[in-house]
């Protein structure tokens, strides 16, 4: 268990356990809490410092004590060279994914949940579902080099995507 202090105001610090670094992201299986909590893709440069302490080494103890360490073993490969690269690997087993734009000075920032469609070097083609579960009539063209975090394989992605209208097929 680490602790990972990032410069971005949205979610300024990650708990869970490192999976990997590439020379862009890093990759961590999150922890809510004693909930695992899905796996995010983050950038380096965004990373201030890094923790594992008597806290963290005793979180270890309890998860292990709890079976809760499951999610360490993931069942592919993520490409850690960037984004699309990352959201390639990811895409054939967790389509759906958050993205999030976290710009410096903007506290919001842009959160994107959705059916991934395309991935390309430049730009990332996302089908968004609205906070009522409803499908855009169109895609989200969204920049890869704007993208500070994903997020896949959560339990809140999991369970909205459950109440979400039907995917459009047109």
């Amino acid at each position: 268990m680490i602790r990972l202090e990032r410069r971005l105001s949205g979610e300024p610090s990650l708990h869970g356990y490192l999976l990997g670094l590439g020379p862009e992201l890093g990759l961590i299986h999150c922890f809510d809490d004693f909930e695992p909590d899905g796996y995010t893709l983050f950038r380096l440069e965004d990373v201030l410092a890094h923790e594992r302490g008597a806290h963290e080494e005793h979180w270890d103890r309890m998860l292990v004590g709890e079976g809760l360490l499951g999610g360490l073993r993931l069942p592919f490969e993520v490409d850690l060279r960037g984004f699309s690269a990352a959201l390639r690997s990811i895409q054939a087993h967790h389509a759906d994914v958050i993205i999030e734009c976290e710009d410096e000075g903007d506290d919001d920032g842009d959160f994107y949940l959705g059916r991934l469609l395309e991935v390309g070097e430049e730009n990332v083609l996302l089908h968004y579902v609205d906070a009522l579960g409803r499908w855009d009539e169109s895609p989200t063209m969204i920049p890869a080099e704007r993208i500070t975090k994903v997020q896949f394989d959560t339990p809140y992605l999991r369970r909205f995507m459950r109440y979400t209208a039907r995917f459009p097929t047109h």
